[in-house]
């Protein structure tokens, strides 16, 4: 036989040895691997002792603590992030709930809430909290009181928290924001509650008597703006208003009582 040919099958078998061996060892390294994992995931060494969460002024620390309740001196490489953010999220002021693993103990709660921004009254005369994408988020007790604006809808609803509102009172939300920035507010009477009727046009009532009509729910910054300065204007004169008919922003109907 060729000595050359001889040589050729001499490195084809040691490179098959090669190939082998790394074969091998990647196999091991892998059941080593898993081993390990499997070992630390059913061992005390990364338990959760330690749970961070933020500050917050509507979800109750009591309420936190029982989300996680289960996670505590739980392996890290075992607890399920998920199921913890599962059921904090389903709790009416929470906007959005995020946790992470801390190695080698610990869990952080990073949390964002809703804040109300409105509140409406529901088919059965109760006035709840709504965010600012209609969520409801508590109903209020008889005794309460708030400086928030109370939307009136035609369109009657069960109430329920976390629930999101009609279409009808969610067009009114802007305007309910609206009339608590500082430029539209300082020039409008205390507002006693925001109507919508079922064809979605709003009225707001301000205290005093006086109707501010907005028509359909658009361009209304524009409109209360408008409407702000000839109400200021009549208020020095001394003069009250029955209604100011904003309903075209550069058409505006003003009458006296």
């Amino acid at each position: 036989m060729d000595s050359r040919v001889r040589e050729r099958r001499r490195l084809v078998n040691r490179e098959r040895g090669s190939r082998r061996a790394g074969l091998i060892f990647v196999c091991v390294l892998a059941v080593v691997a898993v081993a390990l994992f499997l070992w630390l995931r059913s061992s005390s060494v990364f338990a959760v002792e330690e749970i961070t969460a933020p500050v917050t002024h509507h979800v109750t620390e009591q309420q936190i603590a029982e989300a996680v309740a289960a996670s505590r001196g739980v392996s890290l490489l075992k607890v399920s992030t998920r199921a913890i953010e599962d059921s904090l999220v389903g709790l009416p002021y929470v906007r959005s709930i995020h946790v992470y693993r801390k190695f080698p103990n610990g869990l952080e709660i990073r949390m964002e809430e809703y804040e109300p921004v409105a509140r409406v009254q529901s088919a059965d005369g109760k006035a709840w909290l709504v965010a600012d994408d209609g969520r409801l988020l508590e109903k209020m007790g008889p005794a309460a009181a708030s400086v928030l604006p109370l939307i009136v809808s035609a369109t009657q609803f069960q109430a329920r928290a976390g629930d999101i509102i009609p279409q009808s009172a969610l067009a009114a939300l802007p305007a309910a924001e609206l009339l608590q920035t500082a430029d539209v507010s300082a020039g409008l009477p205390k507002v006693d509650r925001i109507t919508v009727s079922a064809a979605g046009s709003l009225v707001v009532d301000l205290e005093g008597g006086t109707q501010l009509r907005l028509g359909e729910p658009t361009d209304l910054k524009q409109k209360m703006m408008v409407a702000a300065g000839l109400i200021q204007k009549y208020l020095r004169d001394g003069k009250t208003l029955e209604y100011v008919d904003a309903s075209a922003a550069e058409r505006v109907a003003v009458k006296a009582k």
